[in-house]
Order: structure tokens, then C-alpha cells, then sequence
């Protein structure tokens, strides 16, 4: 998860475990996927991922979109989402997404 802010360290291991808790119900590499997407565009550094797939592109892009505006998804975008994943492995990724979001913006403030 990177630097642990110390007014944080006491949720560390539950958000550590909840982290991984929710990257175990993302697809495939979906969690990875989402991590990179906002962890660029937060401006924190990142592990490079290989080429992404059709759906995996469309995971990328809807992380970053959610980091610049939550608001700001499509129903166009989630469209696209919805052609390559069910409603399970949809609210798995938007809740690593959010929970990614916010361990990001803590990291950049710590």
C-alpha cells in the first residue's frame, strides 16, 4: 500500500486487510489494472502492466475518470464496463476503486 501516514497507522492492517479481501473478488487483474490507473493519476508511482486487454482498457479508463470526477462516469462508460463483466465483478471493481482512491490521496498527504 506505500507510506502509511502515522494519524493512519492504526488502520493499516485493517485496510490492508480489506484491500486484499476486495482485489481477491476483482477479475482477473483488475485490482492491478485499477491500482495503476489511479496511482498515475494521482502522480504516485506505479508498477507497469503488460498490454490490456478490451476489457481491461475499459477498467483503466473508468479508475482514472474516477479519480478526476466520480461523478464524471458515463453511462457510456459503464456500458462498456457492463459488456465484459457481471454485476458482482462490477461492484467488486468500483469498491477497489474507491478504497485504491483513498489509501492514494492518504499516501499523497502522509
Amino acid at each position: 500500500m506505500g507510506v502509511v501516514p502515522a494519524a493512519n497507522e492504526h488502520l493499516h492492517p485493517y485496510l490492508t486487510s480489506l484491500g486484499d479481501k476486495v482485489e481477491g473478488a476483482c477479475p482477473g487483474r483488475t485490482a492491478e489494472v485499477i491500482s495503476n490507473a489511479i496511482r498515475s493519476a494521482l502522480g504516485l508511482t506505479r508498477n507497469e502492466i503488460g498490454d490490456l486487454t478490451a476489457a481491461e482498457s475499459t477498467v483503466h479508463m473508468i479508475a482514472e475518470q474516477f479519480v478526476i470526477d466520480v461523478h464524471g462516469v458515463t453511462d457510456r462508460q459503464f456500458a462498456a464496463l457492463k459488456q465484459h463483466y457481471d454485476e458482482p465483478q462490477i461492484v467488486a471493481m468500483l469498491f477497489r476503486m474507491a478504497l485504491a482512491d483513498g489509501l492514494g490521496k492518504l499516501e499523497k498527504v502522509g
